[in-house]
């Protein structure tokens, strides 16, 4: 079927209808939309004359679940994105989703017969939609994603046979500096709809920003997360893809209507796709980091510290009474935090008082006070290297276990 027959269904639909009628695709890009018979909006307007809803006004849309709607539903009229209340019927081919046709409804006065007609109207763009406009799949496209998948499998078969398909796309690749970037996505305390994190991932993706750097990119979205794999034959530097991974977390949230929450773990550079693989781990444990310890949109691996080796430990297997002892004897000790704050302080500021006074906004006297207090009520020697390795190192994994908790 041709292009022409869905348009003329969907003029044909507007003047029985005498309304605005549009349809997008599963994302909420305009494919197809009607002349309007005065009930256009700026949300509209915008997306005709721009091909572009706009990144929050499209949030909006997928925040409601339209993407799992199997029957018409109500999209609420929203001022901040000047739109107006619209129905939405999923137009769907044996359950796959294939876009969305919309009606501005602003009074609601949508008859049940009218219901009835865009019912059958989307039963029939479903056949006519099938095929030619059909989401497509790029296999080229998805043949690179599943070897940027394959590139970090633990299987090393399939590593060598990822670096091949990937060396025939980018070539020569031995010289060539490599980066890998993990974006991960974690819902707030109001879930998202189903398709809504890999809807936000994908439009963060969709477009290159060339300001950032002269980069081959390849990525693989995933439901909650994506894999990005820059490569370049000079040096990709650490600012750039900074400035790059921040614009990419601005997006997402862009799209995510306040429903998730996006953050970007920053691998080590490398060189050569054989080493991309380290580079990948260390974006997955700095982005795990960015999420559940430092609360940062972009977090580098190599800024971590000592975070990059407790992250990978089992934590699991892990219970916090079988913590070093000298932690034991902390914790029993503490009645109120005060004394594991000021430890963990002193420890961070490697035994500084007055350090550890200006990070607790104390006096310097009264750190003094505080330590001996914690030298007396626990017996621990705070000068003594083991006795510090311990409880930092305990304090650490600690924290870690009650954020794995939580």
């Amino acid at each position: 079927m041709s292009v022409g027959a869905v348009q003329q269904l969907v003029d044909d639909l507007a003047a029985r209808l005498h309304r605005s009628v549009v349809i997008d695709d599963p994302e909420v890009r305009l494919l197809y939309a009607s002349r309007h018979y005065g009930d256009d909006d700026e949300a509209r307007r915008r997306a005709v004359l721009e091909h572009d809803a706009g990144a929050r006004t499209i949030g909006y849309v997928l925040a409601h679940g339209v993407a799992t709607w199997t029957t018409a539903g109500i999209i609420p009229a929203s001022a901040e994105f000047g739109l107006q209340t619209r129905v939405c019927v999923p137009i769907r081919w044996r359950g796959t989703l294939l876009g969305l046709l919309m009606v501005v409804d602003r009074e609601g006065t949508l008859t049940t017969a009218e219901m009835s007609l865009l019912t059958e109207a989307c039963q029939e763009l479903a056949t006519l939609m099938f095929g030619d406009h059909a989401p497509e799949v790029d296999d080229d496209a998805q043949a690179l994603s599943d070897a940027l998948d394959d590139l970090v499998a633990s299987e090393p078969a399939l590593r060598r046979a990822a670096v091949r398909t990937l060396t025939a796309r980018l070539g020569e690749h031995g010289d060539r500096h490599v980066r890998a970037l993990q974006l991960n996505a974690y819902e707030g305390r109001v879930p998202s709809s189903p398709g809504h994190i890999s809807a936000g991932l994908r439009h963060a993706l969709a477009s290159e920003a060339p300001r950032h750097g002269a980069w081959t990119r390849l990525t693989a979205v995933h439901e909650r997360s994506a894999l990005v794999l820059l490569s370049s034959r000079t040096e990709i530097r650490t600012e750039t893809v900074t400035a790059y991974a921040g614009d990419l977390v601005a997006r997402v949230h862009d799209v995510a209507a306040g429903r998730f929450r996006c953050v970007a773990g920053m691998g080590g550079s490398a060189v050569g796709l054989e080493q991309a693989r380290a580079s990948f781990r260390q974006a997955e444990l700095a982005a795990r980091a960015g999420r559940d310890l430092l609360s940062q949109p972009v977090v580098a691996w190599a800024n971590l510290g000592e975070l990059a080796v407790l992250l990978q430990l089992p934590l699991a297997q892990l219970e916090e009474d079988c913590l070093p002892e000298e932690v034991q004897r902390l914790v029993a000790s503490d009645k109120d935090g005060r004394s594991i704050e000021t430890v963990q302080a002193f420890l961070d500021h490697a035994g500084s008082a007055p350090e550890t006074a200006d990070a607790l906004h104390l006096h310097r006297t009264a750190v003094y006070y505080r330590l001996e207090r914690i030298r007396e009520a626990t017996g621990l020697d705070l000068d003594d290297g083991r006795t510090r390795l311990a409880l930092h190192l305990g304090l650490r994994l600690r924290e870690l276990l009650r954020l794995q908790h939580h």
